[in-house]
């Protein structure tokens, strides 16, 4: 996929004006008794009477949280232009756990962090709350997205990959606990990334996108129908292995269409606008950062 460099840059750190709403700060303490004193930062691009509640047509945007060699967690909240703010410290001593991932499990302004120590999966979120277990079994995943309500409930689901290749879907409820997972199917192991957030397509219902060792970047178009997610891949870019990390946070620039961020192996951080067309689904690339190496997770 051929795309050129924008002319938005943030060096990392970097406070820009924010025009969204932000969601909170808190603290983590160490290893599995971390807790979080409220929500990352966030937004929503449109907002509805009720304070917890998504407007309709409205869009959720998210911050970029990243671990650093140390331990710490650092967030970014989202400007609303496409990149994020100045960063914030949230955590401290999470060197220990092996994965992370976000969802707004109950589709409102109440994130809830999950990471992963050893076996047992553990939640951090709402005002003040003590890092709860979940479950326990979660040692056999290397790939965790978050690509929002995949069908089988009103709220945002979970995708994690395992070490054999195989793809499983877990159904969240809104108290942040998840359903018995579902099979998606085999062969994902060729896939160094999976990302996404929401309607990329601009039908409705949730994508994903893949990144194989050779730098194709494929679509797979959402169903609506949790027992068969996806429909065949469609190949949309080339090239994409010169990043070492690809997410979805939304719609980071509240035109009502979901992004992607990338970040190059130097360090170099993009912006990728959607489109909302399924042949094209993101425009030219944006860099919005520098020096972010420096993280060993971004989530």
């Amino acid at each position: 996929m051929a795309v050129a460099a924008g002319a938005l840059a943030l060096t990392l750190g970097t406070t820009v004006a924010a025009s969204a709403s932000g969601g909170g700060t808190g603290t983590l303490a160490a290893g599995s008794g971390a807790t979080l004193n409220s929500a990352p930062q966030h937004g929503r691009t449109a907002f509805s009477t009720a304070d917890d509640t998504a407007a309709a047509g409205s869009t959720w945007m998210f911050g970029i949280d990243g671990r650093d060699s140390a331990g710490n967690i650092w967030d970014y909240p989202p400007n609303a232009k496409g990149g994020f703010g100045a960063k914030k410290r949230t955590g401290t001593d999470l060197g220990g756990a092996t994965a992370f991932f976000k969802i707004n499990s109950a589709n409102t302004e109440k994130v809830n962090v999950y990471a992963r120590f050893g076996t047992q999966l553990r939640i951090y979120g709402g005002s003040s709350s003590a890092g709860t277990v979940v479950s326990s079994g979660w040692k056999g995943y290397n790939a965790f997205v978050t690509p929002g309500n995949l069908g089988g409930a009103a709220n945002p689901d979970l995708l994690a990959r395992d070490t054999s290749g195989v793809l499983w879907e877990y159904l969240s409820y809104s108290n942040g606990s998840f359903s018995s997972r579902v099979r998606v199917g085999g062969g994902w192991q060729i896939y160094g990334d999976l990302a996404g957030f929401g309607d990329l397509t601009g039908d409705g219902k949730a994508d994903i996108v893949a990144r194989d060792s050779a730098g194709g970047l494929y679509l797979y178009k959402g169903t609506g129908n949790y027992k068969a997610p996806f429909a065949s891949r469609v190949k949309i870019g080339s090239g994409w292995n010169v990043y070492n990390r690809i997410i979805g946070l939304g719609d980071n620039n509240a035109d009502g269409k979901y992004d992607l961020i990338a970040r190059r192996t130097g360090g170099a951080l993009f912006f990728f606008p959607g489109t909302g067309n399924a042949a094209a689904p993101f425009g030219a690339r944006q860099q919005i950062g520098t020096g972010w190496s420096v993280f060993n997770y971004l989530f």
